[in-house]
């Protein structure tokens, strides 16, 4: 059952900025990651290194979308002050990670175990002499959705064998494919593609080249 994994856009919030053409080059700046916002099963040195992982991937995952859809597009160093010039600047943070219960979602499903992700992006214009916002987006969504294993033996809907292992495999959505790792990069590809979408609204890339966002309470597409 795939697309049971899924990310959302939750709001759109549009700053006075209006650029007048694409960016030269996109700056990324790791999301912060307050501890407190991270519900998983690591504490200490385990958790500070997960949290790590998560800002660094998720900056990986943005500057991949970004680069192919957007702009030429680089990692800021931590600390760094971003440079002034015809750039753009993508900040945020995660406000909330859940990674739920693998051994529910693969056990019973349907909700179960599921994860939750939440952040907050920013893009920011660094053309003037102070960044100037253009667009900030929310995102939540998670995983776990699908049936798991448990399914198969419901009286009212039996599975087939194939079936069943889809549900609980490592397919897009089955229960093994899910968790923060799959919310992330699904959370990376809502925030490429709402910039996307705001660079069509103001006419910097065409139309056909653009990404739509899947906003909250919209079907999720079965591909991405």
């Amino acid at each position: 059952m795939p697309g049971c994994a899924s990310v959302s856009i939750k709001s759109i919030c549009f700053g006075d900025g209006t650029p007048q053409k694409l960016p030269d080059r996109i700056y990324v700046e790791k999301f912060k990651a307050p501890s407190l916002y991270f519900h998983v099963n690591r504490k200490g040195k385990d958790l500070k290194d997960l949290i790590e992982q998560e800002q660094l991937h998720l900056a990986q995952d943005l500057i991949v979308r970004l680069n192919k859809h957007i702009a030429p597009t680089f990692l800021l160093p931590p600390g760094a002050t971003p440079p002034q010039g015809n750039y753009w600047l993508v900040r945020g943070s995660f406000e909330a990670v859940n990674e739920g219960s693998r051994l529910l979602r693969a056990g019973l499903g349907f909700g179960f175990g599921k994860t939750k992700m939440e952040t907050t992006a920013q893009l920011l214009d660094l053309s003037k002499t102070y960044p100037e916002p253009l667009l900030t987006i929310t995102t939540t969504g998670g995983s776990g959705m699908a049936p798991g294993a448990a399914a198969a033996f419901a009286p009212i809907a039996p599975l087939t064998l194939p079936t069943t292992l889809l549900n609980v495999g490592g397919s897009a959505g089955g229960a093994l494919g899910t968790g923060i790792s799959v919310d992330r990069r699904r959370t990376a590809r809502e925030i490429v593609a709402t910039i996307s979408e705001y660079s069509v609204q103001h006419g910097l890339i065409e139309k056909s080249r653009g990404l739509h966002p899947k906003r909250l309470g919209e079907i999720p597409p079965l591909f991405y």
